[in-house]
């Protein structure tokens, strides 16, 4: 619309110093005598617009005139816009660095910064990016979207649900979706999801709060999950704690200690943490999950052990 690209103007504009009409066209996609005719209608808004001649010439609001924010204080307007910044090394979406643009016009950038952030670790690859564009896409059309999937012990399915929400959570991102087939709310990893179309079926359901949907979920899938006993020297008290904060850690005698830890019952990755840690922990119970571990050892022993000549 065009007054959602001229309040975009005018914060990019207040961010920048002065811009071409050519490199405006180019980043807000339309030709240079639309930026010339958008400038206009800025100017009669009352916004002071120059604009230069010659090879370094543009557009520009003039230094004096600026947005204020009195009701955030610097040092929350910094840590306001750090997070958001950090929120884009680990999310790509237009809207967020759209958000950022606007903010730095409002925020004063003094005072220098007091703390950093790096979520890019967190940031999967591009197809998980892109994907998550077009769920957001069929998100806010109620369009159902169709995927090939892989769940966590390989098998295959065709899925065709409704998206409602993305959410990242265990270092990935999910889909929330409702299946009409199968009437019922599901979760996908973005990353197990292929070959993902929008379709052209439009939902006329109305699922309510959301969030709460999600949660009564969670909550469900946690009562699926496997308690795991695990018990290690009281030296390593410390290294269990970083990696399981929520797990109390329990003394037992002597300098052992232990704790119980909830993980998803097919989910490889916690299988991986735990043998991660080597001899430093050892698994009691169940005796089921600590037979799985020692056979994913013994496997991945066979497998890496150099042939002799």
């Amino acid at each position: 619309m065009k007054i959602d690209r001229i309040l975009e103007i005018i914060i990019y504009l207040l961010n920048h110093d002065t811009v071409s009409a050519r490199v405006l066209a180019e980043h807000f996609r339309v030709t240079v005598r639309t930026i010339q005719r958008d400038m206009t209608s800025i100017s009669l808004a009352g916004i002071p617009v120059c604009s230069a001649g010659g090879r370094r010439g543009g557009y520009s609001i003039i230094p004096e005139y600026k947005i204020k924010n009195i009701n955030i204080g610097s040092d929350e307007q910094q840590m306001i816009m750090k997070a958001l910044e950090s929120l884009a090394t680990s999310y790509t979406n237009d809207t967020l660095s759209s958000l950022i643009e606007k903010y730095n016009a409002v925020i004063e950038k003094n005072g220098g910064r007091k703390v950093f952030w790096d979520f890019s670790v967190t940031k999967e690859n591009q197809k998980v990016q892109t994907v998550n564009q077009m769920l957001e896409e069929a998100v806010s059309q109620h369009r159902f979207v169709s995927f090939d999937y892989h769940n966590a012990s390989g098998e295959k399915s065709s899925v065709q649900v409704e998206p409602l929400a993305i959410h990242y959570k265990w270092y990935a991102w999910y889909l929330f979706a409702y299946s009409k087939q199968k009437d019922e709310y599901r979760t996908f990893k973005v990353a197990r999801m292929q070959n993902v179309h929008i379709t052209s079926t439009v939902s006329l359901k109305k699922h309510g709060d959301v969030e709460k949907l999600m949660k009564d979920s969670e909550c469900a899938y946690y009562k699926t999950c496997i308690r795991i006993e695990v018990h290690f020297d009281k030296e390593d008290a410390v290294l269990m704690q970083e990696y399981f904060p929520d797990c109390p850690v329990e003394h037992l005698e002597g300098a052992e200690c232990r704790i119980f830890i909830d993980v998803p019952a097919k989910e490889r990755l916690w299988k991986a943490l735990l043998l991660s840690f080597g001899d430093k922990v050892y698994v009691t119970a169940p005796e089921e999950y600590r037979s799985e571990l020692l056979e994913t050892a013994r496997k991945f022993v066979s497998k890496n052990t150099p042939v002799s000549c």
